[in-house]
């Protein structure tokens, strides 16, 4: 193959080709290892026979490894059931390995498969006119209400359409939920089944917005959003990125109907610090780890996270139902490295007496901190939703509250600066960066959309002082 072409079945970078070719003597990661592992074994018999030929030669394979390595292949001997069961696991770990690495370009071929109306702006983000209001809303001004019976989804990611995604866990049996083969095949370190609130229904009237909550667990949006992802992953591994090869993805017709799955948002926050003396942002990244979190290696806005209530107490559900309370828990988690409030304590936040809360909520009675509500927007390739918001805080506040923020918390780094912006307080919000991360950056794609809509918005939300409006 030509570098183009063998990059192409890869799912790798030219260059990346380019340089194995100059470089033949270096050591590439274990995760690209795994990738060329498996490129080699789906290749016909006269290629690995080669293979083994040629490492023989120049001494990197002794005569018996050789000898070996021919047996294998012309082997008539049946394998053991425990070996299918291997190779199926092995498969999905090469899948989710696939993942990581490629993740954040297969989400942008995966929204190609839409209608380009879907999309937020320019990013492969995904929604609809009903989920965006035409202006921001301040968080005041959105209604959230609790529905006490919220229907059952009609898909779980059990479904038959679901089972190429599903490895094998014994033969003859499969696990029966994506979540299970993530605990037992390839745990990140944050990976606890918590209760969520689950998106019925949103509404953007009259300059003001509602939304409708049940409840839900962490696992039945995975149990979705991740089998969508395998699937594609898989699809795209072999080059098969059609609806052809996406039964399950197929399976869910309408995007936006929330009674099909179970649609758990997370928040995904802009936070803005706003230079009162020229009216200008900054702004914070936090770049992911994949060994910490599901999925990772590519930055997210600061701070995000999903809508949960703070403890498995009674008591919290309603009154975590709060948008408001769940940014800054995840101010204080992400940005202050605070202990987490991860939804499996049993006591409920006693938000009138945390002072950091008090703070925050003075700061926004007092007008100097503004938040806003973009919209709901959707992952194009989990179609995991995420609600989009911009908080924008003025200079002296900012630096009072944030003072003591960390460089890095339980999930990545905290990125203030990328290339050669070096600012002091944070990423510039202007033209430049915007653009810069949402086409030529690791930025996922709901927070991509989020920072798209508040750059159109930016009259809005900054102010008409500012010089970017």
């Amino acid at each position: 193959m030509t570098n183009e072409a063998f990059a192409a079945h890869l799912g790798a970078a030219v260059r990346t080709v380019a340089t194995w070719e100059a470089k033949p003597d270096m050591v590439l990661s274990a995760a690209m290892q795994e990738i060329l592992d498996s490129a080699l074994k789906g290749a016909d018999e006269d290629v690995q026979r080669r293979f083994a030929m040629i490492l023989n030669v120049s001494g990197s394979l002794d005569t018996e490894a050789a000898r070996t390595a021919e047996r294998t292949l012309h082997s008539t001997v049946r394998p053991a059931p425990e070996a299918a069961v291997e190779a199926s696991q092995q498969n999905w770990r090469q899948v989710r390995q696939y993942l990581t690495e490629q993740g954040i370009d297969l989400a942008a071929r995966t929204a190609d498969l839409y209608d380009a109306e879907l999309r937020v702006e320019h990013v492969p983000a995904l929604s609809t006119p009903a989920w965006l209001p035409q202006r921001p809303v301040l968080l005041e001004d959105v209604k959230l209400r609790w529905n006490e019976a919220s229907p059952q989804p009609r898909l779980t990611g059990s479904e038959a359409e679901a089972r190429t995604a599903l490895p094998l866990r014994a033969p003859g049996h499969a696990f029966t939920q994506y979540t299970s083969a993530i605990r037992y095949l390839r745990p990140p370190a944050l990976f606890e089944n918590r209760s969520s609130y689950r998106l019925l229904d949103v509404d953007w009237s009259n300059g003001k917005g509602a939304m409708t909550f049940g409840l839900s667990t962490f696992f039945n949006k995975l149990d979705i959003g991740e089998v969508l992802a395998h699937e594609a992953g898989a699809a795209d591994v072999s080059g098969n990125l059609n609806w052809a090869h996406l039964p399950f993805r197929s399976l869910l017709g309408d995007l936006f109907d929330l009674s099909n799955r179970a649609v758990n948002p997370g928040i995904s926050t802009l936070t803005i610090r706003r230079d009162m003396t020229t009216g200008d942002g900054s702004f914070f990244l936090l770049r992911r780890d994949p060994t910490q979190v599901t999925n990772g290696r590519h930055y997210s806005l600061l701070p995000a996270g999903e809508f949960q209530p703070a403890s498995i107490s009674p008591q919290s559900l309603l009154v975590d139902l709060d948008i408001w309370r769940n940014m800054v828990r995840e101010y204080a988690e992400e940005m202050l490295g605070q202990p987490e409030h991860d939804g499996s304590g049993g006591t409920p936040v006693d938000y009138e007496v945390w002072p950091f809360y008090r703070d925050m909520t003075a700061a926004r009675n007092a007008g100097t901190i503004r938040p806003y509500v973009l919209g709901v927007i959707l992952d194009a390739l989990s179609l995991n939703a995420s609600i989009a918001t911009a908080t924008v805080i003025d200079d002296h506040i900012f630096d009072n509250l944030f003072r003591d923020r960390v460089a890095t918390n339980p999930e990545g780094e905290v990125v203030s600066s990328i290339g050669n912006n070096k600012p002091i307080h944070g990423l510039t919000f202007d033209e430049e960066t915007v653009t810069r991360l949402t086409t030529q950056e690791p930025l996922g794609q709901t927070s991509a959309a989020c920072l798209t809509l508040a750059w159109k918005h930016r009259a809005t939300i900054l102010g008409a002082g500012s010089s970017t409006s």
